[in-house]
């Protein structure tokens, strides 16, 4: 909704590279700049009483595969942005 809001001209807004790399890359939108410190991170939790599933195992393993250094560039070019 953020995305769609500053790609109408709302305003500008704090948004991931993963989500906007088409749009930079035609010049739709403008990077103002990076902030420093703004890491982002994906958790995946389990109740650990229980044994990881076959399908939990088998989805990291895919993340692990998709995204081995975990950028925001892998992600884009992943969700084709």
């Amino acid at each position: 909704m953020v995305r769609d809001a500053v790609r109408a001209g709302v305003g500008p807004a704090r948004l991931p590279i993963s989500l906007v790399a088409q749009d930079l890359a035609d010049g739709t939108l403008k990077h103002w700049g990076d902030i420093e410190n703004s890491e982002v991170a994906l958790w995946a939790l389990y109740p650990s009483r229980r044994l990881l599933s076959a399908r939990v195992s088998a989805f990291l393993d895919f993340l692990k595969q998709v995204f081995p250094k975990g950028t925001p560039e892998e992600l884009a070019a992943y969700i084709g942005g």
